[in-house]
């Protein structure tokens, strides 16, 4: 790979590098048109990584 392709490949192995360490912090937050954004951190409070959960796998209680 090269360019694009190896910087997206460095960011990835980042973001699992971090998944793989300390614990995290996970923030849930109301995502614009329904479902969530997950927002977790590593122990130093930096961002590692923003996920989106669709409302239809979000469980109503």
């Amino acid at each position: 790979m090269s360019g694009n392709g190896e910087i997206a490949q460095d960011v990835l192995a980042g973001r699992w590098d971090a998944l793989k360490g300390p614990p995290l912090l996970l923030v849930e937050l109301p995502a614009e048109h329904g479902g969530l954004d997950l927002l977790i951190y590593d122990e130093r409070g930096t961002l590692v990584d923003v996920s989106f959960v669709p409302a239809e796998l979000v469980l109503q209680s």
